[in-house]
C-alpha cells in the first residue's frame, strides 16, 4: 500500500524529530575497504521513501562482475561511487566471485569524490555478504545517526524493552498483526531478523505474515507468533506450496488476502467478456429485450458513460433514452457481480486447500470514501462483496491522523462509519471484520483502535512495522510514541478479552441509508461526507446508527427501527416503497433536499417526497453562506444556533400545511414535520451534517481535533429525540465515542474521550441486565446501582480510552 499524503510527511517529521539543519546533498559518494577479503566487488543499490523505492547502480568497481583483474584487494579502498542523495538505506553485496560468508569492512560516506567530503565512516563485520547502511532523513546534519541495519535492528530492541511492558494477560482470541522486513535482502545474519520479530513480541503483537520456509517457521515459532495471514490471490498451487512447508504452520493461517485496494475489476473486463455473459446476467434479474425497447439481445451491449445516454436520447427520442438509462444502470450493476465473482471463486477455489474457518479478505481502500465521498463505480459494491459471501472476513483500511488538515480532518469516528458498513456487508453471513490501522503517534492508534474494536473488529494489522530501512513509505519502526500505543491497545485489550472477543454491537434503533444506487448516477463526493458527519453527530449523541444499502432495506425487516436518514437522491422504487411503509406503520424517516427524488433509472419519483407535505424546490449551493436557526417551541427542544448553509438547499413555494419545527432568521424554514398515518416525517432543508463538519472546524483551526458543536449534532439527532429512540449509553459530560460489545458472560463499554480532557467525575448510565459486577481497566472495581433495566455508576475518566467490563 503507498500511499503519498501529507499526513505522512507530518508523522515521520514528529517522529524521527526531523529538522533542516544542513539540507542533504542530491548526491553522495560512497567507497569500501574489505579486511576480510581479496579480490572483491560489491553490488550496489539503495532502498529510498519514494518512487522508485529501489534504485540499483553499477557494481563498485565497474566491471568487477566480470572482470577480476578489476576488483578490490584487501585492505584496499575501492573507487568512489555516485549514489543519489535521497535518505534511506545503502545496500553492499560482497562477491568474489560468489558471495561471501562473513565480511569485514568499512564504508565511507563523502559529499564529493574524494576525502575533503567525507562525512561518515563506518567499520562492520557481518554475517553473509550483505552490509546494509541506514541513512535517517537528517543524516548530513546528523552524521551520528548514521547506523548499520543491525544497529538499527538493536536500537529498536531497547527502544520497545525501554517501555518495561509486561508480558502477562496478553490476548490470545484477539489477533494483531504487522511484518518485518529486509532479511536475506538487505542482510544475511537471522539475529538481525529476531532482533526485530523480537521488538514486536515485546509490544505483543501475536501475528505475522507467513513464513517463506521451514527455518522461519522455526524462527516465528521459537519467538511466539502463532497465527499468520497468507497473501494469496486464488493460486490454489500457492495453498500447496505452503502446506509443503509446514503442516503446523499451514494450520495456523487464519487468512488469507486476495487483493489489497481492488477497485471494480468488472469495469475493467466489459470488453473482454462476450456479451451473452451480460444478456444472463440481465435474464438473472427477470429482464426482457423489451426492457431495453429492442427485439431481442442481440441488440443489447453494455453501456458505462452517463454522456452516452443525452445523446441516445437527443438522436432517438424519449424512449430509447429511457431505455439507455435502463442499460447504463444494469451495466454498472453487471461490473459490480462481475467484481464479486471474480473474488467468490477465488474464495470458493481456496476453502478447498486451506483448512476448514481459514477466512478470505480483500482490503478495501478507504481512499475513495473518506477523501472522495463515495465508493462506485471505481471501487467493489463493499455491501454487496459481503452480502453474497465473495470474502469471509471483511476488511479495510484507515489513513487518518488527528489533525483538522490531515487525512480525514481529525474526525477519527469515520472508522465507525467505515466498520458499520463492513458489518451490514457482514449481516447475512456473519462474517468477522479486520482492520488495518495505520501509522500515528500513540493518542491516535489508541483511539483509532479502540474506535473500531468498539464497532465489532477482532483482528488488526498496524500496518506497517517496516522496518524503515527496508520499507517504501509506510513504517513506524522508529516511533516511540507508537509502540507506546500499540503496547497499550494490545495490553487494554488483553485485560477486557472475557467480555470484548465474545461482544457483538448491540441492535441499533437508528439507520443511515447508504444508497449505492445515487453513486452510479452521481458521483458527487459531498452526499458521501453528509452521510459520515450524520454517523458521528449521532455516535456523539449516543445514537449509534447502522449503515445499510439498498439491498438490505429490501430485505430487511425495519422495524426494529425508530429512525431512518435518508439523504441520498437515488434510490430503486422497491427501497422507497418499503420506506414508505415504515412511516405508515409508525417509523419516522429524516430526509434532506434531494432524498428520494429519483428511482435507480434516473426517473423522478415521488414515492418519498409524496411524505413531506409540500413539493421541495431544491437548489445545489456554489458558496456556503451563514444563517440563524432557531428551533419552535412545540418541537421539544429549545436551541437557537449560527448554521451553515452548504451543498444543497431547499425552498418552497405556495402555502405551507405541513409543521414548520425550525426556522431561519429570514422566516424561511429550516425543519419541517409531517405526520403520515402512524408515523412521522422530518424535512431539513439544508445539510446538517456539513453544517456540523463546518462547525467542527471553526472550534478547531489547527492541531488535533478535540472540539466538538454540542448545538449542531443536537439539530442532527432532533428526530431520535422527538421518536423517543432509547440510549443505550448515557454519559454526564465530554464528547465520547461509547460502543457497547454484548454477549451471555455481560457487556463491555468501549469508551474513547474524543476531547482528550481529563474528567474528575463522569456519571454514566447502560441500558443492560443481569449485571453482577463492574470493573473499569484503568479504575478498577467500581461500585453501581440498578435503576429499572440500568445500570448507573460514575468514575473518572483520566485518559483517552478505557474498557468498562459489565459481569453477569
Amino acid at each position: 500500500m503507498r500511499k503519498a499524503i501529507l499526513g505522512l510527511l507530518l508523522f515521520l517529521i514528529s517522529s524521527t524529530g526531523f529538522s533542516q539543519q544542513q539540507k542533504n546533498p542530491e548526491k553522495i559518494y560512497v567507497r569500501f575497504k574489505v579486511f576480510s577479503a581479496d579480490s572483491v566487488f560489491a553490488r550496489l543499490s539503495t532502498v529510498i521513501h519514494h518512487s522508485p523505492w529501489r534504485m540499483t547502480y553499477p557494481t563498485i568497481p565497474r566491471g568487477g562482475e566480470n572482470y577480476a583483474r578489476l576488483r578490490i584487494k584487501q585492505n584496499q579502498y575501492s573507487p568512489w561511487a555516485e549514489i543519489s542523495g535521497d535518505w534511506g538505506t545503502i545496500v553492499f553485496d560482497f562477491r568474489n566471485p560468489e558471495p561471501l560468508e562473513n565480511v569485514d569492512v568499512e564504508v565511507q560516506l563523502s559529499t564529493k569524490d574524494d576525502e575533503s567530503g567525507i562525512f561518515k565512516t563506518i567499520r562492520t563485520q557481518e554475517k553473509g555478504s550483505i552490509v546494509s547502511i541506514s541513512l535517517p532523513p537528517d543524516y548530513y546534519s546528523k552524521p551520528d545517526s548514521i547506523l548499520t541495519v543491525r544497529q538499527e535492528s538493536e536500537k529498536h530492541l531497547k527502544m520497545a524493552q525501554s517501555l518495561n511492558l509486561s508480558q502477562e494477560n496478553l490476548p490470545k482470541k484477539f489477533s494483531f498483526y504487522t511484518g518485518a522486513g529486509g532479511y536475506e535482502s538487505l542482510y544475511k545474519d537471522v539475529e538481525i531478523w529476531k532482533n526485530e520479530l523480537k521488538t514486536l513480541r515485546t509490544l505483543g503483537i501475536n501475528g505475522t505474515s507467513y513464513p517463506a520456509n521451514q527455518k522461519e517457521y522455526e524462527i516465528y515459532k521459537e519467538l511466539g507468533f502463532d497465527r499468520f495471514i497468507t497473501y494469496n490471490p486464488g493460486n490454489v498451487n500457492q495453498a500447496k506450496n505452503e502446506k509443503n512447508i509446514s503442516d503446523q504452520a499451514f494450520s495456523k493461517i487464519q487468512a488469507v488476502c486476495l487483493a489489497d485496494e481492488p477497485g471494480n475489476y468488472g469495469l475493467y473486463q466489459l470488453d473482454k467478456l462476450p456479451a451473452e455473459s451480460f444478456h444472463r446476467f440481465l435474464e438473472s434479474k427477470g429482464l426482457k429485450p423489451k426492457d431495453f425497447n429492442a427485439k431481442d439481445w442481440s441488440e443489447i451491449k453494455p453501456l458505462t458513460e452517463k454522456k452516452e445516454i443525452e445523446k441516445i436520447e437527443f438522436n432517438w427520442g424519449p424512449k430509447y433514452g429511457e431505455a439507455a438509462r435502463k442499460l447504463y444502470y444494469w451495466t454498472h450493476r453487471y461490473t459490480q457481480q462481475l467484481t464479486i465473482d471474480y473474488f467468490k471463486n477465488m474464495t470458493d477455489a481456496l476453502e478447498t486447500q486451506y483448512n476448514p474457518g481459514v477466512l478470505t479478505f480483500v482490503n478495501y481502500t478507504d481512499h475513495p470514501l473518506i477523501l472522495g465521498g463515495v465508493m462506485l463505480p471505481g471501487s467493489p459494491d463493499w455491501f454487496e462483496m459481503g452480502l453474497k459471501r465473495a470474502t469471509t472476513l471483511m476488511w479495510t483500511e484507515d489513513w487518518m491522523y488527528g489533525g483538522i488538515r490531515s487525512w480525514g480532518n481529525g474526525l477519527y469516528q469515520r472508522l465507525g462509519f467505515l466498520c458499520d458498513i463492513l458489518r451490514a456487508s457482514a449481516s447475512k453471513h456473519n462474517q468477522p471484520l479486520g482492520f488495518y490501522n495505520t501509522m500515528d503517534g500513540e493518542d491516535g492508534i489508541r483511539m483509532k483502535g479502540f474506535i473500531v474494536i468498539g464497532h465489532g473488529v477482532k483482528i488488526i494489522d498496524y500496518f506497517y512495522y517496516g522496518p524503515t530501512y527496508c520499507a517504501t513509505e509506510n513504517y513506524w519502526s522508529d516511533s516511540i510514541s507508537q509502540y507506546k500505543g500499540v503496547a497499550k491497545v494490545i495490553r487494554d485489550i488483553g485485560k477486557a478479552e472475557e467480555l470484548l472477543y465474545p461482544g457483538k454491537p448491540v441492535d441499533r434503533q437508528v439507520a443511515i441509508i447508504y444508497s449505492t444506487t445515487a453513486e452510479i448516477w452521481d458521483q458527487d463526493g459531498a452526499k458521501g461526507h453528509e452521510k459520515q458527519y450524520l454517523h458521528i453527530a449521532l455516535s456523539q449523541e449516543m445514537f449509534g446508527a447502522d449503515v445499510i444499502d439498498e439491498s438490505i432495506v429490501d430485505e430487511k425487516d425495519l422495524s426494529r427501527y425508530k429512525v431512518i436518514y435518508l439523504m441520498d437522491s437515488h434510490l430503486p422504487v422497491s427501497a422507497q416503497k418499503k420506506l414508505k411503509a415504515f412511516v405508515e406503520n409508525g417509523g419516522t424517516l429524516v430526509l434532506f433536499p434531494m432524498a428520494g427524488e429519483r428511482d435507480q433509472y434516473n426517473g423522478k419519483s415521488d414515492i418519498i417526497t409524496s411524505l413531506i407535505g409540500i413539493e421541495p424546490e431544491v437548489s445545489q449551493m456554489k458558496e456556503t453562506e451563514k444563517a440563524r436557526i432557531s428551533l419552535n417551541p412545540g418541537s421539544g427542544m429549545e436551541l437557537e444556533d449560527d448554521i451553515y448553509i452548504t451543498f444543497r438547499r431547499t425552498v418552497f413555494s405556495g402555502s405551507i400545511k405541513t409543521q414548520i419545527i425550525g426556522k431561519f432568521s429570514d422566516g424561511n424554514p429550516a425543519i419541517l414535520l409531517n405526520r403520515v398515518k402512524k408515523g412521522l416525517v422530518f424535512y431539513y432543508t439544508f445539510m446538517p451534517g456539513h453544517n456540523f463538519f463546518n462547525h467542527v472546524k471553526e472550534l478547531n483551526k489547527e492541531g488535533y481535533v478535540c472540539n466538538f458543536p454540542e448545538k449542531a449534532r443536537k439539530l442532527i439527532s432532533l428526530p431520535c429525540v422527538l421518536s423517543k429512540v432509547e440510549k443505550q449509553v448515557e454519559i454526564s459530560q465530554g464528547t465520547f465515542e461509547a460502543n457497547l460489545l454484548e454477549s451471555e458472560k455481560g457487556i463491555a463499554l468501549v469508551m474513547v474521550n474524543l476531547e482528550r480532557k481529563p474528567i474528575e467525575k463522569l456519571e454514566i448510565k447502560v441500558r443492560a441486565d443481569g449485571i453482577k459486577e463492574i470493573e473499569s481497566i484503568e479504575n478498577g472495581r467500581i461500585e453501581f446501582k440498578k435503576e429499572k433495566d440500568c445500570v448507573v455508576f460514575s468514575m473518572p475518566f483520566n485518559g483517552l480510552t478505557d474498557i468498562v467490563l459489565m459481569r453477569r
